[in-house]
């Protein structure tokens, strides 16, 4: 699917409903209809680029048509988003994709975060699509989070280091460990999200073309993660968690060493380079000196 990027036009809305009773602005591209108050047309315009961006790759990976309108909504913070529910912003949460409605909500934040919350977001509604229903029953969080992650952005420094803290601690979770961790402690959450992104990541390195889409399509056609997994990669999960487990250990257990256990394993390392040129040295000396001694009595027997 080729999905044009197209402006279409730049509209002035007066909402009766609108939000704090301000004025508010609408963008329309081929596919989006971004929604923001005075002020935010700069913001707004980064949106619609990210999301006509994302959609084309998207399209592909999912093998999915997508001839629908997408209304976005741009609030100045998460606070003002999270209001609009009546709840307290939820950590690491800056979009919201409401795939019932057509509609992604998100607080307004730097540029680059903000464009890869917008992709993010819009790999979780057409996740809905793939699956068939808007609705998240029997939708694996952990496959909804890894594509969304790898959709809008690569793998974060901070992420690379809970990863090596989890491998350091043998504290890595199994794909179920990590469904249920979406619902715990921030930590968990955190740790979850990273796993999500490399399971995903391993998986589309199994079957780079389409696999990703028929995981999809085989779960929503037995309900069974297990049955889904050999359909589409001819393996069992225990075989998939066990290989991707032992691959996400041995990438980032290294980024879990703290700085002062590198800096012990460096000082290590550096003493024994020492001892070996002091080694080397005395070795080299005491061949000079056999050889002097044989010069020596070689020069005594010429005589």
């Amino acid at each position: 699917m080729k999905c044009r990027f197209v402006w279409v036009g730049l509209i002035l809305l007066v909402a009766a409903g609108a939000l704090l009773g301000q004025t508010e602005y609408a963008m329309q591209t081929e596919h989006f209809r971004i929604l923001y108050s005075e002020g935010q047309y700069e913001k707004a315009q980064v949106v619609a680029e990210a999301a006509e961006a994302a959609l084309d790759p998207l399209c592909g990976s999912l093998d999915i048509e997508f001839d629908e309108i997408v209304e976005i909504r741009l609030f100045t913070s998460r606070i003002e988003m999270f209001a609009t529910f009546g709840a307290e912003p939820r950590p690491y949460v800056m979009g919201l994709a409401l795939p019932q409605r057509s509609q992604i909500l998100l607080g307004i934040v730097g540029d680059d975060p903000l464009a890869r919350t917008t992709a993010h977001e819009l790999a979780h509604i057409m996740l809905y699509r793939k699956f068939g229903s808007e609705m998240p029953a029997d939708q694996p969080r952990w496959l909804h989070e890894g594509v969304a992650q790898i959709a809008s952005e690569k793998l974060s420094v901070n992420q690379g280091r809970i990863l090596g803290r989890a491998s350091v601690a043998d504290e890595l979770m199994d794909i179920q460990q990590m469904e249920q961790a979406f619902a715990g402690t921030s930590e968990q959450v955190a740790l979850a999200y990273a796993q999500a992104y490399t399971l995903v990541q391993y998986l589309h390195h199994l079957r780079p073309e389409g696999g990703i889409a028929a995981l999809v399509s085989n779960l929503s056609t037995t309900g069974d993660l297990d049955r889904a997994f050999i359909r589409t990669y001819g393996k069992t999960k225990a075989e998939i968690e066990a290989t991707w487990l032992a691959q996400t250990r041995a990438q980032y257990l290294s980024a879990g060493v703290p700085l002062s256990g590198e800096l012990l394993i460096f000082g290590a390392m550096a003493v024994l380079f020492i001892v070996a040129v002091v080694i080397q040295s005395r070795r080299r000396a005491a061949i000079r000196l056999r050889l002097q001694e044989e010069e020596e009595l070689q020069r005594l027997l010429d005589e």
